[in-house]
């Protein structure tokens, strides 16, 4: 029996054409992580052995080993991700995910593995969530080929506080690039949920608006019309 260093599992792979994008979606005090991995073959890596080369079983947390072994079986005890994958024709699309409480995914294998510096805390007294992360990602050292990694944490909360290089509605998104020192900042406020706006609400009420507005004036002309007969 072997062991291996902990690797992230977004990265496994990713010298080689892969790519991955991380999504984090916090809510009802759950930061639920999923993990798209998007491998192609090529000449190195047919479709028999990507399919073989990513587990069906791998700890969430980092202080559970992986274990380098055959067959790819759970042991008891560990939490695992959740694997899904889609035959691409040329190649899979894998998924990994995970529920993870608010007060544990500091040790979830894809932050405790991914920076030297971080820190990640709910702080019960002001309901606030404080995600903080910076310095190079450890594994753009280890896969030269990897040259970014694309981050997106989704949530209705009211967001006081981020540093995001992109914002679409209530998607904040982290572009982690190799040859930068990255810095990921963000501070939630869980006592306070964004209220979301219905555009078709809006439109129906506008259109009833201009409605009025209409039949306002056509009474205002007509009156003027009789005022001057």
């Amino acid at each position: 029996m072997k062991s291996k260093c902990l690797i992230l599992v977004f990265l496994i792979f990713m010298m080689c054409g892969c790519t991955a994008e991380v999504n984090l979606d916090i809510s009802d005090n759950k930061i639920k992580e999923s993990v798209d991995i998007t491998f192609y073959q090529n000449a190195l890596y047919p479709k028999d052995i990507i399919k073989s080369s990513f587990r069906n079983y791998i700890p969430v947390y980092a202080r559970n080993l992986i274990v380098d072994t055959m067959p790819d079986e759970p042991l008891e005890g560990i939490d695992y991700y959740t694997k899904k994958e889609t035959d691409l024709g040329n190649g899979y699309k894998f998924n990994y995910s995970y529920d993870f409480n608010i007060n544990e995914y500091k040790n979830a294998r894809t932050v405790k593995d991914g920076f030297r510096s971080y820190n990640i805390s709910f702080n019960r007294d002001d309901h606030t969530i404080a995600l903080f992360a910076e310095g190079t990602l450890l594994y753009f050292n280890e896969y030269p080929e990897l040259e970014e990694v694309k981050l997106n944490i989704k949530t209705d909360y009211l967001v006081r506080e981020n540093n995001a290089d992109e914002v679409n509605g209530n998607v904040y998104t982290w572009i982690l690039e190799k040859d930068d020192s990255n810095t990921i900042n963000m501070l939630i406020d869980t006592s306070d949920v964004v209220k979301k706006v219905d555009n078709t609400n809006i439109i129906i009420i506008g259109s009833i608006i201009v409605v009025i507005i209409f039949i306002f004036l056509l009474l205002v002309l007509k009156n003027i019309k009789n005022n001057k007969i």
